[in-house]
């Protein structure tokens, strides 16, 4: 009887040390400088200029040099460890660059990418950086948007498919005076105050983010929609078109009177 019970005894122990050597190896990778995973995994990366900090909380300086004067701005993040129980690598991100804040959640699978919680502006100078247009001086308003992007193998046909499962929230934008460059010749409009609803929705068996555009009473001003191959399909009605002084076309407001699709940014007079 005191072999066995000597024996029970010795068994918990080493499962304890296991589980102690399992979270000390796992604290000292999050304690690793974030920069070294940068340098090992992105080392000539032209979008981060410095990082301070480790994996489990740190900071770092980004750009987009793609643009003729680059966007710089700050990003920082805080390590939520409960992520790894549903299978991902999650954290609380700050993202900010001029007048421009976003805050929310950030989570990232084998086969997916999540936002939650997105909330915060972006300010005009950051549009304006992205979209060579004459744009108001009004932000536009980020309300709890919540994202997800899934990809992988459709298991019936064994092809390749991805697209948002998940979608929500709302953009918000006072409007103003938008001047855009098209054919040597700058188009002006006076945009309404509008709010953007997000939603997924599923069509010709593709999973798109859709985002609704309407008016202050409601009324629908167009639609944009956003596949997993990143194109972008723009459907404008009558109702917003009434706001472009050059526009003569008559039509039930409702109407949907300019149908576009190309790549997502492309037509944007991205720089």
């Amino acid at each position: 009887m005191s072999k066995a019970s000597t024996s029970s005894n010795k068994r918990p122990r080493k499962l304890w040390w296991l589980v102690g050597f399992v979270l000390f190896m796992l604290f000292a990778l999050l304690q690793m400088p974030a920069v070294w995973v940068v340098e090992k995994y992105a080392p000539e990366s032209p979008y981060i200029q410095h990082m301070s900090g480790n994996l489990w909380q740190g900071s770092a300086i980004w750009q987009l040099p793609e643009s003729a004067t680059p966007l710089i701005g700050s990003a920082s993040w805080t390590w939520q460890p409960w992520q790894l129980l549903l299978g991902k690598v999650g954290a609380h991100v700050e993202i900010s660059t001029g007048q421009t804040r976003l805050d929310g959640q950030v989570k990232i699978g084998l086969s997916s990418w999540q936002i939650n919680n997105m909330t915060g502006k972006i300010a005009p100078e950051t549009l304006a950086s992205v979209v060579d247009w004459q744009l108001p001086n009004t932000p536009i308003q980020v309300n709890a948007v919540s994202l997800q992007r899934q990809s992988g193998l459709d298991k019936e046909s064994d092809k390749k498919v991805s697209g948002f499962s998940q979608a929500q929230g709302q953009l918000t934008w006072v409007g103003g005076e938008v001047g855009y460059p098209s054919g040597g010749k700058t188009f002006y409009i006076d945009m309404p105050a509008m709010h953007a609803q997000l939603s997924q929705e599923q069509k010709n068996n593709k999973n798109l983010l859709h985002i609704n555009l309407l008016n202050n009473q409601d009324k629908r001003l167009g639609d944009l929609y956003i596949d997993g191959d990143n194109m972008l399909d723009v459907s404008l009605t009558q109702r917003l078109l009434e706001n472009m002084p050059e526009y003569k076309g008559q039509a039930p407001q409702d109407t949907p009177v300019v149908s576009v699709r190309q790549p997502l940014l492309s037509g944007l007079g991205v720089r």
